[in-house]
């Protein structure tokens, strides 16, 4: 898996996963939002603080003394007991004594240490005691027990100073802090959007279908002989994908650039023989190869479209609607002895098919039969280019054994359907007996596709033509 993501992680491909997830991340933000605030609003709960404070005196008969000046000494010596007081205010002893006075008896010393906070005033003889409580009443009435107890019971323990209340506490009406519901909408929305943005990520990098061409041309050395477009039909209508006069420019074009490249890569050879595969099925092998076989026609050689695969075939069903064609002998009756004479099917001018005919349980056995090997090359003095359509080599391995009499073999891959993994396997298969590999044909790019070369030129071409 870890392989996987670091194979897949480009940053084109984790925008393009962005892009193509943005809207179901936008949802799920607006889904945490309101999920959220709808929490917020439920269990928002609201906190109330009553204050108290105190004046520390630095001996106890100053207490009552209204007439006496303090210096500044008696005001450093009053801060000097300060953090004494506030230990004895959040001892046990003391806050039992509180729970008591009060009648809260339901709170633990705990609890009542965490409601109560005391703290100092900068440079002054002065404390304050701050009670927290979901209660306001309640806070109040701890406050005020503070100041009831604490004047006594400090003077008791410490033996020096003394204390006086300077305000009493009031009863709190607005509440010292609530339950944020618009920090709640903003933390669910942020939840939702980054865990769909998060699964949409792992789940795009961990997704090993080929979708642009780069990522062929990065795995592999391989050449791209050139790309097929994604034909786009209206509604009920049929997708005629068989080469011909009613093809659009862009699927005319697309063939005749992999003619051109196929032609300048066998120039020696008198007779070129292709073998047409794929890893899986529905990636387009067989039109492809029926659309190569027609291509090279169309220039006036000679050409035979060999349909050997002998497991699944769908060439009769895509040259002709003729039922007794489609059920008319053919390669597999021929290396089976059967009959004597392998059967042609003209299908225009300069190019004849051998179906491949009723379909046999021996098909690998027929494939490497020396029958079919001397057919070839009996085929190879009439004619001017060969195709053959394969069956899937990652399903069988049917496609291995006519390795030593083809030029070459041509790899279809489909766009958003063929996986690296399986295109990676066939590819080690074909090296591993030597096979010459003359490239890819990229079959099925999206018009939306950054790869599709006919967005602008191919309306220049049309209207000039």
């Amino acid at each position: 898996m870890f392989k996987t993501i670091i194979n897949n992680f480009h940053l084109e491909k984790l925008i393009w996963i962005i892009k193509s997830k943005l809207l179901y991340m936008i949802l799920a933000a607006l889904i945490g939002g309101v999920a959220g605030g709808a929490y917020a609003s439920v269990s928002q709960t609201s906190t109330y603080q009553a204050q108290i404070s105190f004046y520390v005196y630095s001996k106890p008969d100053y207490v009552t003394d209204t007439g006496v000046n303090l210096s500044s000494s008696d005001i450093s010596q009053a801060n000097s007991l300060l953090a004494s007081y506030m230990q004895i205010l959040n001892s046990a002893t003391f806050l039992n004594k509180v729970r008591e006075y009060t009648g809260l008896e339901e709170y633990s010393v705990l609890a009542l240490q965490r409601r109560i906070k005391a703290s100092s005033v900068a440079n002054t003889a002065v404390f304050k005691v701050n009670v927290v409580d979901g209660n306001p009443v309640n806070a109040m009435t701890i406050a005020n027990a503070i100041g009831d107890l604490a004047p006594a019971e400090i003077i008791s323990i410490v033996k020096s100073g003394g204390i006086e209340v300077l305000d009493e506490a009031e009863l709190p009406t607005v509440p010292y802090s609530s339950t944020s519901v618009t920090m709640y909408i903003i933390l669910g929305a942020a939840v939702g959007f980054i865990l769909v943005a998060a699964w949409a990520l792992i789940r795009g990098l961990l997704d090993t279908t080929i979708r642009r061409i780069y990522e062929l041309e990065e795995l592999f050395t391989i050449p791209v002989l050139g790309t097929v477009p994604q034909l786009i039909t209206k509604k009920k209508e049929k997708s005629d994908v068989v080469l011909g006069t009613n093809s659009t420019f862009e699927f005319k074009e697309a063939y005749s650039d992999i003619r051109v490249k196929l032609l300048l890569a066998n120039k020696e050879e008198k007779c070129p023989v292709y073998a047409i595969t794929s890893a899986d099925c529905d990636e387009g092998k067989t039109v492809n190869a029926l659309n190569l076989a027609i291509a090279f026609s169309n220039l006036g050689k000679k050409v035979l479209l060999i349909d050997a695969d002998l497991r699944h075939s769908k060439m009769a069903q895509m040259i002709s609607d003729n039922k007794k064609q489609k059920n008319k002998s053919g390669l597999a009756e021929y290396l089976s002895g059967k009959t004597e004479k392998a059967n042609m099917i003209q299908q225009k001018d300069n190019l004849d098919v051998l179906l491949a005919g009723e379909l046999p349980e021996n098909s690998a056995e027929l494939l490497a039969c020396d029958k079919w090997f001397d057919l070839l090359k009996e085929y190879k003095k009439e004619y001017d280019v060969i195709f053959i359509d394969l069956p899937a080599l990652g399903i069988v391995s049917d496609a291995l054994a006519v390795a030593r009499e083809v030029t070459s073999y041509i790899l279809i891959v489909r766009e958003f359907l063929t996986r690296f993994e399986r295109e990676e396997m066939i590819v080690r298969r074909l090296e591993e007996v030597d096979a010459e590999i003359c490239g890819f044909i990229y079959n099925g790019i999206s018009a939306k596709s950054q790869d599709y070369n006919y967005k602008k030129y191919g309306k220049e071409y049309k209207q000039n033509k």
